[in-house]
């Protein structure tokens, strides 16, 4: 039997491909074609079919012009944020570079 080390762990192909079904709905209830989304996001139609399969090859740029051309960007602010003070306190006393040691 064959090992086949995948490239990314199963837990991010999984976001990645919910978040293209997400675009993909969102999409359609706008009553867009894929053609209509992939010009107001100035991507081509391919990286487009590419997004809504949730490929991990599509640069996070395209992922987040399709999302500001669907008018959700602004939603994307929701991630990673640190929100209880012990991460703020954190965050503040982090070194402006990490170097090795």
């Amino acid at each position: 039997m064959t090992n086949i080390k995948l490239p990314y762990p199963i837990d991010v192909r999984d976001s990645l491909q919910q978040l293209g079904e997400r675009i993909a709905i969102a999409r359609k209830a706008a009553e867009w074609r894929q053609t209509d989304l992939a010009e107001r996001a100035g991507i081509g139609r391919s990286t487009l079919i590419e997004i809504e399969k949730g490929s991990p090859y599509v640069s996070i740029g395209n992922y987040l012009a399709a999302l500001w051309a669907l008018n959700t960007l602004a939603d994307i602010d929701k991630i990673a944020i640190l929100e209880s003070d012990s991460h703020r306190l954190m965050a503040s006393k982090l070194p402006r570079r990490v170097r090795n040691g």
